[in-house]
């Protein structure tokens, strides 16, 4: 006889706000082991998100589990071999995407494309998609969380009831924000802190970038990426402190001009280079690590557990891959909610708490340029010291198990 998770299969729901790669991805895991669920996502598909739209090797690995691999790779984004990191002299060194297993090379795509495969086939298994759909309230009792309010459009309300929620909306953490005001523990409504940086993002044409890399330029404040597409674009996206943002008034392009062509590598690459697309930008107040059980019945995966640098170009990977953690905990046979939550939390210590660590020292030398310099200059006289390096921002070596 099957074993069974003890909060049931099918007539138990399941309720994921957020269509990400993280929210959509454990939906298409916990139905594919028969679970019911309910995905929602405040925004219609297909839409563009702030990415670095970055998809390591790894990646791949997960996709083919979610049955999405064919139509990824047919999606007409490029394949990606190097990733070469440029300080602002122009010096550089390349960390080749073999180094981290899987088919041998990354992948780069846009967010829309690939969300858009990913939640056609959470649908294809058997989840229900609310799009256009927005949590305005939790409800929630002496047993925790038991259902939310959200509004459909601009004028139809909906009340939702399940027996798990998770948060999958990223760095806005919606629902662990709406729990912290409305469940049992009241927390104090206080503004939150200023961001410390920004992040911005388009699609451009004319950059002279070689096909099959990945370039990352470290600048006063910052580091941004630039990776060819599909359509014959590239995506550049990248963070910058949020005070060297305000002189600039959040103007993109007077920042490229006067902060990041101070790169002599990305001012060659973007010279001539045009937008195709409006810029986005968001702001972030901070990395790391989040709280993954922030209220009783309510989980967070992906960026809502924890925001890791995309310098490392593992986020997507990340997202993923907490999303497989939770599917796998929230499913393991006899398990109580209680005990979902520490195996959840067990498991992903194990699996997260050193990468978070490396990519917070990379972090900070990624945004001072004369650091930066040196460190490229160092590593570039030992492969062996970039591969380990580079490995460490990504799961154990087999040695290390």
């Amino acid at each position: 006889m099957k074993k069974q998770s003890q909060i049931g299969t099918r007539k138990s729901q399941i309720l994921i706000v957020g269509a990400g790669p993280a929210g959509t991805s454990l939906a298409i895991r916990l139905a594919q082991k028969d679970f019911e669920v309910v995905l929602i996502e405040r925004e219609t598909f297909p839409r563009h998100k702030l990415c670095g739209e970055f998809i390591s090797p790894e990646c791949l690995m997960h996709f083919a589990d979610l049955g999405v691999l064919d139509k990824i790779l047919s999606a007409g984004g490029e394949r990606i071999t190097e990733t070469r990191f440029y300080e602002p002299g122009g010096h550089s060194l390349v960390v080749p995407s073999k180094w981290f297993g899987g088919h041998g090379y990354a992948l780069s795509l846009s967010r829309a494309e690939m969300d858009l495969h990913l939640l056609d086939r959470a649908r294809s298994v058997g989840v229900k998609i609310l799009e256009d759909t927005s949590v305005t309230e939790i409800l929630s009792g002496k047993n925790g969380i038991y259902g939310i309010k959200a509004r459909v459009g601009h004028e139809k309300t909906i009340d939702i009831s399940a027996e798990l929620f998770v948060d999958a909306t990223g760095r806005s953490r919606v629902l662990s924000k709406l729990s912290g005001k409305h469940g049992s523990s009241q927390k104090s409504r206080v503004t939150g802190p200023k961001p410390l940086y920004v992040g911005f993002k388009t699609h451009l044409k004319y950059a002279n970038l070689e096909k099959e890399r990945c370039e990352i330029y470290s600048f006063r404040g910052g580091y941004g990426g630039l990776s060819p597409i599909e359509g014959g674009v590239a995506n550049l996206c990248f963070l910058i402190r949020a005070s060297i943002a305000r002189e600039f008034n959040g103007n993109a392009d007077k920042i490229i001009e006067d902060v990041i062509f101070k790169n002599n590598r990305a001012r060659a690459t973007l010279k001539y280079a045009e937008p195709v697309r409006d810029w986005l930008a968001v702001s972030i107040d901070s990395f790391g690590a989040r709280d993954l059980n922030p209220a009783l019945n309510l989980f967070s995966v992906g960026d809502s557990a924890a925001f890791i640098d995309p310098f490392t170009g593992s986020g997507m990977l990340m997202a993923l891959e907490s999303a497989e953690l939770l599917a796998e905990s929230i499913a393991s046979p006899h398990l109580s909610k209680e005990m979902i939550s520490e195996t959840y939390r067990l498991k992903y210590k194990q699996k997260f708490e050193r990468r978070l660590r490396v990519c917070s020292l990379l972090r900070h030398m990624a945004f001072v340029p004369n650091l930066a310099r040196f460190t490229i200059f160092a590593l570039g006289l030992s492969e062996s010291s970039r591969e380990i390096l580079a490995r460490l921002t990504r799961p154990r070596f087999p040695i290390d198990e």
